[in-house]
């Protein structure tokens, strides 16, 4: 289960604009081969004061109603036709109109799963909601409704997942502004055939910022680019390795694991502390990650090299500065010896005067 809003406010004289924010994703958490537990299918709109809030939910289902799946999840031959289905509840006290759509699915710049409001192109446009309206569904308050859901693969579509979903969305307008919450179920949709992954890692850059507390380590920012060039989803779990001339005081960074569609690009960054030598270098490695229930062969894992001056600007200042206190005050004492000794000089020229 997704959520994600949009707002649409009007401009005058320049028609509407609208923005799609992802929010949370249940089944992209990436843990290697292991179960994730799905968020409560709610979705919850609330305004000042009026119109009243809005739960409500969607979830995966059979015949008799929700049936305890995250996902719709269906591996089809090209050219044929599976048939699933879909529970949408008015959690409210209140009836609403809900407006019901499929899209294709896309990662956000933010890692989270959701699903594009535009004509779907893909395997969105294979999947088909009935029961409706007009895509509409009118629920009377704590209505639950089975919607059956058909997905029928072209027979020409290629091997390989093809991401898609099904979002139940309210729209409220105050004040010349458009607020529509939407929450979906996500569909997990391959196509058989020859499954090929594979990834991509460039782009590797690296800088360095240096502590304001002298001689203390700073910290290497590694930001690498990846590729998913295969024709299946999985994630990426990277990590940097870096050190200074010579190998000198190693270190190492890991980054968050991430999601990554067919034909998917992510930009990240890894973070790692590490002592200033004026110069680091080193490696980033992407290994991918088996996510939620899928079982499919992971791609080797891949490496870009980079490398960054290092400079301890803190430590250089101390240095420089102890140099100089050091040097100032060897003057002082040279100029005082010769002083003295130009006393001494004169008291024994003026003593021998006397004699």
């Amino acid at each position: 289960m997704f959520r994600s809003r949009s707002r649409r406010a009007a401009l005058p004289a320049a028609g509407a604009v609208a923005v799609l924010v992802a929010l949370a994703v249940g089944e992209a958490t990436l843990l290697p081969a292991a179960a994730v537990t799905p968020p409560a299918s709610t979705a919850v709109l609330t305004e000042a004061a009026e119109p009243p809030a809005v739960e409500w939910g969607v979830v995966p289902a059979d015949d008799a109603g929700p049936d305890g799946r995250v996902s719709l999840r269906h591996v089809v031959d090209p050219g044929a036709t599976v048939s699933d289905a879909i529970a949408v509840t008015n959690h409210s006290a209140e009836s609403a109109v809900f407006a019901v759509a499929t899209g294709d699915g896309v990662v956000g710049a933010d890692g989270a799963f959701d699903v594009r409001t535009d004509d779907p192109a893909a395997g969105g446009a294979w999947v088909r909601v009935d029961g409706l309206d007009g895509g509409a569904l009118p629920l009377a308050a704590g209505e639950t409704r089975v919607l059956p859901v058909t997905i029928a693969v072209p027979a020409d579509a290629t091997p390989g997942d093809h991401p898609a979903g099904i979002v139940v969305g309210l729209s409220t307008e105050e004040a010349g502004v458009t607020l529509t919450h939407r929450v979906g179920v996500r569909v997990h949709l391959q196509v058989s055939g020859e499954i090929t992954p594979a990834l991509r890692v460039d782009a590797a850059t690296a800088s360095f910022t240096p502590s304001w507390v002298p001689f203390a380590a700073g910290t290497l920012t590694v930001e690498y680019r990846v590729t998913n060039t295969g024709n299946v989803r999985f994630g990426a779990s990277a990590a940097a390795d870096a050190s200074g001339p010579l190998g000198l005081l190693p270190a190492e960074g890991r980054g968050e694991a991430f999601e990554l569609l067919p034909g998917g690009t992510a930009t990240q960054r890894i973070e790692v502390p590490l002592a200033p030598l004026f110069f680091a270098a080193g490696e980033v490695t992407v290994t991918p990650v088996s996510l939620g229930d899928d079982r499919v062969p992971l791609p080797e894992a891949a490496s870009a090299g980079f490398s960054t001056p290092a400079v301890p600007w803190s430590s250089v200042a101390v240095v420089v500065l102890g140099a100089g206190l050091i040097a100032l005050v060897a003057m002082l004492v040279v100029r005082g010896r010769g002083r003295t000794q130009r006393r001494i000089d004169a008291a024994i020229a003026a003593d021998r005067a006397t004699r």
